[in-house]
């Protein structure tokens, strides 16, 4: 079963920063929720499980209850664990953790992405992703496997 702790800290290999990050795979009639970076942001253009930075004092899931409200107005309960990733960017290393969440009310509205798109579980490879969210999808496919 994949360990689910970690900060953001400065990693001691090397001089660059690892930022927590977490991710909400939201379900919705068979369908995952993907969301599209702006194309002026870091990974611009690429398709995301969406989600953000876990701040200080938080735990990731109230983190992800968080940017999830704010990144998209909707309110979602954080459920279970999928999976760790951990990804060097060159300038940072982003230690991404993945989870079930589930919808709970709210219209979605798009703040922090320029589109977004319901997939099916088998579609979702027809979408370039975020690196670090490449193990978070085999995470999930796993799970439906089982």
């Amino acid at each position: 079963m994949p360990q689910e702790n970690a900060s953001n800290t400065v990693n001691p290999v090397s001089s660059k920063p690892t930022i927590l990050v977490v991710a909400g795979v939201i379900e919705k009639q068979g369908r995952y929720l993907l969301a599209q970076r702006f194309e002026h942001a870091s990974q611009g253009g690429l398709w995301e499980f969406p989600g953000g930075k876990v701040e200080e004092g938080e735990t990731p899931q109230s983190a992800l209850e968080r940017e999830l409200m704010e990144e998209l107005t909707i309110q979602t309960t954080t459920g279970q664990f999928l999976a760790d990733s951990v990804f060097d960017y060159g300038d940072k290393i982003i230690h991404l953790k993945g989870y079930l969440s589930h919808w709970v009310s709210g219209s979605l509205t798009l703040h922090s992405h320029q589109t977004s798109v319901w997939a099916e579980l088998t579609e979702i490879s027809h979408y370039v992703l975020c690196p670090a969210d490449y193990p978070i999808l085999e995470a999930l496919d796993a799970k439906q496997s089982t």
